[in-house]
């Protein structure tokens, strides 16, 4: 996990970092957090502007773990641009591939990040959401996979699944994602759940 963090640290800002009384999400004990400045020095492209706040779960760089590379980060945003699905799909990319680039270094130069892809689905808001929240308040919510190069401990190619909540609050914008390449059936999606839910409910305080 010190290795995700330590390229973080090369490549973006790192704020309240390693405190686990600061973290900004709520997750067990044996995850591991950070805060990233936005947008992140690996990809200066992003039009996003502000803050991600980032758990990890234990296996997060054990390739062997059925928790490897499944993590929950939370985006606080300016409130511009708005939150499409072009903008959020775009910005992932950005973000994905100017990590990987920038971790690799051109160590693996058969690697072309540009090839990498996101899909998203944008679903329906469930009965409770419905009946809970304001329509104009209620999150924009996805699933969707991203196809790239993990570069930290395989530097092979993986598929990341993705659930994404996006929304606009009190003028500033929030993307919420759960990501992990287990199936989204497997336990671990429990806890991520969770840590999603969780920080949602600070948001209606």
């Amino acid at each position: 996990m010190r290795r995700f963090a330590v390229c973080l640290l090369m490549f973006g800002t790192l704020w309240a970092a390693d405190e686990p009384n600061s973290f900004k999400l709520a997750a067990p004990k044996d995850w591991s957090g950070e805060t990233l400045e936005l947008p992140p020095g690996f990809a200066p492209d992003m039009k996003l502007k502000g803050y991600e706040h980032i758990r990890f779960a234990p296996g997060m760089m054990k390739s062997g773990s059925d928790t490897f590379f499944t993590y929950a980060f939370v985006f606080e945003l300016s409130p511009k641009p708005e939150l499409t699905e072009a903008v959020v799909k775009d910005e992932f990319l950005k973000y994905y591939r100017g990590l990987c680039k920038a971790v690799l270094n051109g160590k693996v130069p058969d690697i072309d990040p540009s090839e990498f892809t996101v899909e998203l689905k944008q679903l329906k808001p469930d009965s409770k959401q419905a009946l809970n929240e304001k329509a104009a308040d209620a999150p924009t919510q996805y699933t969707g996979k991203l196809d790239w190069v993990e570069p930290f401990a395989t530097k092979k190619r993986q598929t990341l699944n993705l659930e994404i909540q996006a929304w606009s609050k009190n003028e500033h914008n929030y993307i919420f994602a759960c990501v992990s390449p287990q199936p989204t059936d497997a336990a671990i999606w429990k806890q991520l759940h969770t840590i999603r839910d969780d920080y949602l409910k600070t948001q209606t305080k």
